[in-house]
């Protein structure tokens, strides 16, 4: 069992008791768990590493989950699960309505939480053991040969069309921040200024609009960024 992957979380809480519970929980179920105790904390805590789910409490020191949602969205592009003591329906809506992957009222029960958590996991795409390979539901990258095969059908892409679809197919069905995509394939912050991010992805979303795989598109979110969806629903 030592050989298997293990997830990487972000949680977020100022409740230390709390915190270390959860923490000493999940690491015993094989999870990787980076604590930090506000919205700044988990941004510096963050950096550099490939955190796969965020739990974030609502009322923080600081910031709140809330207020922070679309920064943290943006700085930490994972899906992000909501755990709190605000258990009214209109802030779970709230919550939801914001973008977040799920809702956890608090007390937290451990046992509900880590079926969320692979409830959630188990809908996210992850590379092969061949790390230039990413395959879901019969979709298939493969990076050195800069090739998309779908259906038996491969479609070449050019060395740009490549990097960028990388990054999305792994951060599939998630929000990414022109930000975040430029740091990415351009490799420097983005001044706010720069359009040559949305010229790549104009050129990927055409092609793979004439590629013509079923379900699978760029979307425009306004005000956030681009998603890459793969609605298997419609194959």
């Amino acid at each position: 069992m030592g050989s298997a992957v293990k997830h990487k979380l972000l949680l977020i809480e100022d409740d230390l008791p709390l915190a270390e519970l959860i923490v000493d929980f999940l690491e015993a179920e094989e999870f990787i768990v980076i604590h930090a105790e506000s919205i700044e904390d988990a941004f510096t805590k963050s950096q550099g590493q490939n955190i796969e789910l965020v739990l974030c409490d609502v009322m923080l020191p600081g910031q709140d989950g809330f207020s922070a949602f679309p920064t943290l969205s943006k700085k930490v592009p994972a899906p992000i699960i909501f755990m709190t003591a605000l258990a009214a329906p209109e802030d779970e809506i709230f919550g939801l309505e914001l973008g977040a992957a799920d809702y956890i009222s608090k007390p937290v029960v451990p046992n509900l939480l880590l079926a969320r958590i692979r409830a959630r996991l188990s809908r996210q795409p992850s590379p092969q053991s061949n790390s230039q390979i990413w395959e879901q539901d019969g979709l298939i990258l493969h990076k050195a040969h800069q090739q998309l095969c779908f259906a038996d059908q491969n479609y070449p892409l050019t060395t740009q069309e490549t990097e960028l679809l990388w990054v999305f197919v792994h951060h599939l069905e998630q929000v990414l921040s022109r930000e975040f995509l430029f740091e990415q394939i351009i490799g420097r912050e983005y001044d706010g200024l720069d359009r040559a991010m949305d010229l790549k992805i104009s050129r990927l979303r055409r092609k793979l609009e004439n590629i013509g795989i079923p379900g699978l598109a760029i979307r425009t979110v306004h005000g956030r960024g681009y998603l890459l969806s793969f609605a298997t629903d419609e194959i």
